[in-house]
């Protein structure tokens, strides 16, 4: 059969990839100059940095799995978190339970509610409980306005910006889950977060080779204006002009 995949970023280059693999024709358009999407890398000082920070958990087996398929294992390292919280111009060590409990600028009652409801976390399945709830709502509510004032407020207004209220309570609980899960033996220990020596930039590369070699054609710089659908099925792509700024 023949495919097309409108994005390449490292979903829509592991979709191409691993629809070669099974035998069909695949072309991938993607919009951008360069392929890697949120993983893509520019050039400094002779060597290449990403764009975006990125690390892995070790929950995340899938992406390890490639990364060993790609012949790219031996580079992957596991190296403890240095997580740290800025608060009143002091930097706190944020990676350990025994860490919360000397984080000061919250009481001690609040310290242990938050490790408490950290915790009851960590082992929630039922998610789809939690999408009626913004993190900000649901936050505020269990574990306290002071703990989400000091804490967790910040961290999403950080990452979230004028949108940081509108978060879903979801994709906090999958926060959670995924950095207990990286870590190994027990809860006082520390995380261990997966990074590639060379940056992802090299899995993009090898992976993007890999494409090439099974026959798949990529085309960078190719935005999709639509998908062309009949018969009550796609049928094709309708490509823009030129690549996209």
């Amino acid at each position: 059969m023949r495919f097309g995949v409108v994005g390449g970023g490292i979903a829509g280059l592991t979709a191409a990839y691993e629809l070669l693999k099974k035998g069909h024709q695949v072309t991938l358009f993607e919009r951008g100059a360069n392929l890697g999407g949120q993983v893509a890398t520019f050039p400094v000082g002779g060597s290449r940095l990403e764009c975006f920070y990125h690390h892995l958990f070790t929950s995340d087996r899938e992406i390890v799995g490639l990364i060993e398929e790609l012949g790219l294992g031996d580079k992957l390292r596991w190296l403890p978190s240095k997580v740290g919280l800025l608060y009143d111009g002091r930097i706190y060590d944020f990676t350990t339970p025994l860490d919360l409990l000397r984080f000061q600028p919250i009481s001690l009652l609040d310290r242990l509610r938050l490790g408490l409801v950290t915790m009851y976390l960590r082992r929630y399945k039922q998610w789809p409980k939690l999408e009626p709830y913004t993190a900000k709502e649901w936050i505020s509510k269990y574990v306290g306005r002071r703990n989400y004032e000091v804490v967790w407020g910040p961290l999403l207004r950080g990452k979230f910006g004028e949108h940081y209220d509108k978060v879903g309570m979801v994709w906090f609980w999958g926060k959670i889950y995924l950095r207990f899960a990286s870590r190994k033996g027990s809860i006082f220990s520390r995380e261990l977060l997966g990074y590639p020596l060379g940056g992802f930039g090299q899995v993009i590369e090898q992976l993007t080779e890999r494409i090439v070699q099974l026959g798949g054609t990529l085309h960078p710089g190719t935005p999709v204006a639509r998908i062309v659908v009949g018969e009550g099925r796609a049928q094709g792509v309708e490509v823009g002009p030129g690549p996209a700024p």
